[in-house]
């Protein structure tokens, strides 16, 4: 799953043709196994990819301090944003920021509020939780 996550990331932010070098990811807690996990498969993939600067904040599910690193993000013109929201009614306003500074932005789950309509060069990526959990059930269940 992490892997698919982080492809399909770095392929929506070089979807344009411009291939971003310097990445802010903001993560909703690093005390999040599967945000841990996510963290650890983006900046393994950045350091093999070669020339790809990655920055992770912590949000410590606090919506506050991730809109400021989303604004220190866009005040220090990285090439592009990946984030996990901390409140997915914030996305709104991050999807506008980000569109008004011309930065690509990714969502990796969970899914922004505004999924359905985001803005050029912004993406999200993941799962259905309903199917996700349906899935893992039929999975593991034995008839």
């Amino acid at each position: 799953m992490k892997s698919v996550c982080l492809a399909a990331a770095l392929a929506a932010m070089m979807g344009s043709g411009a291939f971003a070098e310097t990445i802010g990811v903001s993560m909703q807690s690093f005390d999040n196994n599967f945000q841990t996990l996510l963290r650890e498969g983006i900046t393994a993939r950045a350091s093999q990819v070669g020339g790809v600067s990655v920055q992770v904040e912590d949000a410590q599910t606090d919506i506050s301090k991730q809109l400021n690193q989303v604004n220190n993000f866009i005040a220090a013109g990285v090439d592009a944003i990946v984030m996990t929201l901390t409140d997915t009614s914030a996305a709104p306003d991050i999807s506008e920021a980000a569109e008004k500074a011309g930065i690509p932005l990714v969502y990796l789950n969970p899914e922004p509020d505004n999924s359905g309509k985001l803005p050029q060069k912004q993406a999200y990526v993941g799962s259905k939780e309903t199917d996700s959990g349906r899935l893992g059930a039929e999975r593991h269940v034995r008839f």
